[in-house]
């Protein structure tokens, strides 16, 4: 692991961005859904679910509440009892928790290798991630329906009735929210459905000296206060935490979506890799995995094979599965059976630099509180400040946009890319120099703690990458591509970001604390300095991996269509973090909950037509 890498980690228990350490009581031993043996797995279910995480939990709980379909849910990694898995605790890098991969060299990065961090346990990454919880903006989510075509029901409209039935939200106790103005709107952003077992919660505790920031944050042009940051606007927001309002674990997919469901249709195997999709005449029929000692096993799915296996995985199966780029495939001895080029294509995750550092010179008296908190129940931070160009460079913001705009077709693409994908870049690249100009598109992320100075986050970044299989060895892991800063826009927006930090921590209202600049330091100055510094700052993967099989019409490097169906074949849906065709300015594991969600009513649909 690279040095870098390593001061990243030793942050991680102060910015939250991983897992954070926290104490706090373990529930005991809970009661599953049916867990398998390889060898004992049925010869066929109705529906058969490639990965066990966020998504495809969510999609066997729901479909397996009606006793007249079988599910069966096969997943890479192991049954996690853990307790510090609903405790917290840094990540254990190498463990069975978490995929061990690394990119391919980062060429604007100085050659950095970039850890891939995906989680692997029953639960998937919900079960690992920093368990900030919240979603984007409503037109972020607007633009998943323009690019998706004519029709579509994939924007915040069609969403938000998922992103209430998937969550049961908690407001914060009365004394937290009086003391620190958290606000909620729970008619316009939430659901409290009591069967609900995915919750949004807040501590009981809040650090006082986040009042100074909060304060100070006001006087910022631009910057807005929404009453909640999960009602469609963003600015200076509190954000919720995936944590059970009772014993202040964490809730994850798995606690959520399999433990104490005890349904005799509803199957789990554990520690079992998916070798391919079983392809007759068109349709998905069913799944080889792995049964141990070098054997395999094919189970059927009579109905439907949904792949859940993340943005990472699902390309990868779906690639030797016969369904990807022809050239590739070709190079790998593989089967064409469905030429999709985007499969793979269109590889995004949030970007971050871990650190524009300030330090005070005087420390800040904490505000009075009334509230009388547990420190232990603070698991992520609890303020954040999500804010879109205008406001984070009000001076240059047109600029940028229009020097977007101009990049000539293709340009900072991946070379050889079929025309299809490129012309779904360039409809993404329409949308997003229309967003450059928005209030309402969050660009940039900062945790607002009562320190100084922090992360600035990209929640947009320009540049794609690619995940696709090894032509040399295709049943090795994947490889992954972030080709980060290969769009040299992405380096100009973290240049503006560095410069609202620095002209935030120059408000009147902090001078009384005397902050200092650490990095990147008073004497880097102007914009050619400060991208250098970037580039060797810059991490391009805040864990949140998407849009490697994305919705979008296939003459625009699509995959899925509007009901997730890969195009070109029957049976076969894809459900996960991959189908986002671009990312949004917000965590992204509320956004999969609701995938799931809508995906699951889709799915029941097409059992009442079918019937």
């Amino acid at each position: 692991m690279g040095s870098i890498w390593k001061a990243v980690l030793s942050l991680a228990p102060t910015f939250l961005v991983l897992l954070p350490l926290v104490v706090s009581a373990a529930p005991g031993p809970a009661k599953y859904a049916t867990l398998v043996e390889r060898q004992d797995v049925a010869e066929s279910y109705d529906y058969v679910i490639i990965g066990g995480g966020t998504a495809g939990l969510t999609v066997a709980d729901r479909l397996t509440e009606d006793s007249a379909y079988t599910v069966l849910v096969i997943n890479d990694g192991i049954l996690d009892d853990s307790t510090d898995v609903l405790t917290g605790g840094q990540a254990q890098f190498g463990s069975p928790r978490m995929y061990d991969l690394q990119s391919v060299p980062q060429t604007e990065l100085g050659n950095k290798q970039i850890p891939v961090l995906i989680g692997n346990i029953v639960g998937g990454s919900s079960g690992v991630n920093g368990m900030i919880f919240h979603r984007g903006t409503a037109e972020e989510y607007n633009y998943w329906a323009e690019l998706g075509g004519e029709g579509s029901t994939w924007d915040w409209e069609g969403l938000l009735p998922y992103f209430k039935k998937g969550v049961y939200f908690t407001p914060p106790n009365e004394g937290l929210a009086n003391d620190f103005n958290i606000t909620y709107d729970i008619e316009a952003a939430w659901g409290q459905d009591p069967n609900t077992r995915i919750y949004a919660s807040f501590p009981t505790y809040e650090s006082p000296l986040i009042k100074i920031i909060y304060d100070a944050m006001k006087s910022m042009p631009g910057v807005e206060f929404p009453v909640d940051g999960c009602a469609g606007y963003h600015g200076i927001i509190w954000l919720p935490t995936s944590m059970n309002p009772d014993d202040f674990t964490r809730s994850y997919a798995r606690t959520g979506h399999y433990d104490n469901l005890n349904r005799e249709n509803y199957h789990l195997v554990t520690e079992s890799k998916v070798n391919k999709i079983v392809i007759e005449d068109g349709v998905a029929t069913g799944v080889t995995f792995d049964s141990g000692n070098g054997q395999s096993t094919t189970v059927r799915a009579s109905r439907e094979v949904i792949l859940s296996a993340g943005a990472v995985h699902t390309p990868q199966i779906l690639q030797l599965s016969g369904i990807g780029p022809a050239s590739l495939l070709e190079q790998a001895g593989i089967e064409l059976l469905v030429d999709l080029p985007g499969v793979g294509a269109n590889f995004q995750d949030h970007g971050y630099l871990p650190s524009v550092a300030f330090m005070w010179g005087q420390q800040p008296t904490p505000p009075p509180v009334t509230s009388n908190g547990d420190p232990s129940t603070m698991k992520t931070p609890g303020l954040g400040a999500f804010l879109g160009m205008p406001a984070i460079s009000p001076d240059n913001f047109v600029a940028i946009a229009a020097k977007y705009e101009q990049q000539a077709i293709g340009e900072y693409l991946i070379e050889g890319l079929d025309q299809t994908v490129i012309d779904g870049y360039e409809a993404q690249k329409k949308v997003f120099a229309r967003a450059i100009r928005s209030a309402n598109v969050s660009f940039f992320e900062q945790f607002l703690g009562g320190g100084a100075g922090g992360l600035a986050i990209n929640l947009h970044p320009f540049s794609r990458g690619s995940v696709n299989i090894d032509p040399a060895n295709p049943n090795a892991e994947p490889v992954v591509d972030y080709r980060a800063l290969v769009n040299p826009v992405d380096t100009d927006i973290m240049v503006e970001m560095v410069k609202f930090i620095r002209r935030f921590m120059a408000v009147e209202e902090l001078q009384q604390y005397q902050p200092s600049e650490i990095t990147p330091g008073a004497d880097v100055v102007s914009d050619a300095d400060l991208a250098t510094w970037v580039k060797g700052q810059y991490l391009p993967s805040l864990y949140h991996p998407i849009g490697t099989a994305a919705k979008m019409p296939r003459e625009l490097g699509g995959v899925v269509d509007e009901n997730l169906l890969v195009y070109g074949l029957q049976g076969l849906r894809v459900v996960d973090g991959s189908i986002m065709p671009t990312l949004v300015g917000a965590h992204t594991s509320m956004t999969v909950y609701a995938i799931a969600e809508k995906a699951a009513d889709i799915i029941k649909e097409a059992q009442q037509a079918a019937s």
